[in-house]
């Protein structure tokens, strides 16, 4: 299985720049964890399959995760992960905030299709302390990141 992000802003000034110098790292790191949901291994067939989070923000008040919507024949998993939207006065404070809803929502998926979900708090909360280091770094869009 493997994890991959989207972002889908719907909503007027409900956003948030996540850019790929944080989601890929957090991509990667989630993807050597090496998890997979049973029940789609069980409807593919298989372990080769991507599980879909779209990130998203909202200014309503609606369930943190949405989902699932599957594709056997794609082999894709979707949810979607509405983080509640708020403003804050520091990158570093918004991408804590951000990330841990993400991780809140990853989380919940595991837990509900039984996957043990150790490793990924340990995931985002490294992502944090880099962040935390050097937040400039985690504020640019880079081309070389992109796949």
């Amino acid at each position: 299985m493997k994890i991959i992000f989207l972002q889908l802003y719907a909503e007027v000034e409900a956003n948030y720049d996540i850019t790929n110098t944080v989601l890929k790292p957090l991509r990667i790191n989630l993807n050597e964890l090496n998890k997979t949901l049973p029940h789609y291994d069980k409807l593919f067939k298989t372990t080769d399959y991507d599980l879909i989070f779209t990130i998203s923000a909202t200014q309503e008040h609606k369930d943190l995760v949405y989902g699932p919507l599957a594709s056997s024949k794609r082999k894709e998993v979707l949810f979607t992960i509405f983080i509640p939207y708020k403003t804050f006065n520091s990158f570093t404070q918004q991408m804590f905030y951000i990330l841990d809803n993400i991780a809140e929502g990853i989380i919940f998926v595991f837990n509900k299709y039984k996957t043990d979900p150790s490793g990924v708090k340990e995931v985002f909360e490294t992502l944090k302390t880099l962040i935390a280091k050097d937040p400039e770094r985690y504020q640019k869009w880079l081309k070389d990141l992109e796949d």
